[in-house]
């Protein structure tokens, strides 16, 4: 199954993403198992490529099956849509963040977020892909923004598909920090990550105002 799936790989376009983990197996390494489960995560930039390698993959697992004269059962689990983001909502989104005042940081969030910086290995490749110097440790610049559809993990996609919704995000933690980090953790917890969501929730109640 895996190594079909694997090599699956070759054969989608590159905004595909397939993901599995084993999350029921035998202990015993030298013996072949009786019954082994195995997790898939298919991501894509559209429903419908997400659906085409899910029915591939579907596939896969029964080839795999008529192969090792084994049986297979398939459960779905559910599935969501692309993010679809609205153009008029994020104009207004984007003027309201410039209108909002910007976040005041305390020497003692700088120092800590500093701190963090230090033991980054990415703080080096943040600075050059914002565009932004040495010297700051949390980056809550206006950049230029664009219409994207976000790649992450957020089922907000499946709101979009029926009513008017914008995503958009608000600094709440160091420079350095990556996505599922444990600096984005540690600023969660700290005042750094608490001013970064009150920020968050005034650009809404903002925007929603002047949506209404």
């Amino acid at each position: 199954m895996n190594v079909g799936a694997n090599f699956l790989r070759e054969h989608v376009t590159d905004d595909v993403r397939i993901h599995y983990a084993f999350t029921e197996i035998n202990t015993a390494a030298n013996v072949v198992h009786d019954k082994t489960t195995v997790l898939y995560y298919v991501r894509a930039l559209s429903r419908e490529t997400v659906e085409d390698v899910y029915n591939r993959l579907i596939k896969v697992a029964e080839d795999a099956a008529w192969m090792t004269e084994t049986e297979v059962d398939i459960e779905f689990l559910g599935g969501c849509y692309n993010t679809m983001q609205n153009k008029t909502l994020l104009d207004l989104i984007k003027d309201t963040m410039l209108k909002v005042p910007s976040i005041s940081w305390t020497d003692e969030e700088l120092d800590f977020a500093k701190t963090l910086n230090e033991k980054s290995m990415t703080y080096e490749k943040m600075l050059s892909a914002r565009q932004i110097t040495k010297d700051i440790q949390i980056d809550d610049s206006m950049p230029d923004y664009d219409y994207i559809n976000m790649f992450g993990s957020n089922d907000v996609s499946e709101v979009q598909h029926i009513v008017p919704t914008v995503y958009f995000m608000t600094v709440g933690s160091n420079v350095g920090s990556g996505y599922h980090t444990w600096q984005v953790t540690s600023c969660a917890g700290h005042s750094i990550g608490m001013k970064g969501m009150i920020q968050g929730a005034k650009i809404m109640s903002n925007a929603g105002i002047k949506a209404l």
